[in-house]
C-alpha cells in the first residue's frame, strides 16, 4: 500500500506545481507536436557514434 500511497502523492504534488502545468499544457498544445514532428531525423543525416563523440570532444574543448 506504500507504493500507492507515493504515487498519489506524487500526482498530487505534480498537479499543484506550476512549471509541471505548464509544461504539460505546452506539449498538449497540437501546435507543439507537431513542431517536435518535423524535429525528426531524415534517414540520410544520421551521425554514427563516433563521429558524435568526436564532435562532442571538439566542442568541448
Amino acid at each position: 500500500m506504500n507504493d500507492v500511497e507515493a504515487a498519489r502523492n506524487t500526482a498530487k504534488s505534480a498537479m499543484n506545481n506550476d512549471r509541471f502545468r505548464v509544461m504539460l499544457e505546452q506539449i498538449s498544445d497540437p501546435r507543439a507536436s507537431g513542431a517536435l514532428m518535423s524535429m525528426g531525423s531524415d534517414a540520410g543525416s544520421a551521425t554514427d557514434f563516433n563521429t558524435a563523440l568526436s564532435r562532442y570532444a571538439e566542442n568541448s574543448e
